[in-house]
């Protein structure tokens, strides 16, 4: 894959992760128990602070894209740096 390929392939793993942390801290915390007459119980689960509220696969696959975007920046700034050496 080129250095450019690789950096959409970052952007859209941060796009994805920065979509379901926002979708995962704008859902209210219930807990629903289904009982043994076809109903359903819901339980609140707040009293939780937001770290906790807020962390989800979507934090480490906003954290992944952000390290591939950065090195596929750093391949391309080095590939057009070698490149300039050679036109010296």
């Amino acid at each position: 894959m080129t250095p450019v390929q690789h950096f959409l392939l970052g952007l859209t793993t941060m796009v994805i992760g920065a979509i379901k942390t926002w979708l995962h801290i704008g859902a209210i915390p219930v807990l629903a128990l289904p009982t043994c007459t076809g109903k359903t119980v819901l339980i609140t689960a707040g009293g939780s602070n937001w770290l906790e509220q807020a962390h989800c696969w979507g934090c480490y696959a906003f954290l992944v894209g952000l390290m591939i975007a950065l090195h596929a920046a750093f391949r391309q700034i080095q590939k057009r740096r070698s490149v300039a050496l050679l036109m010296d």
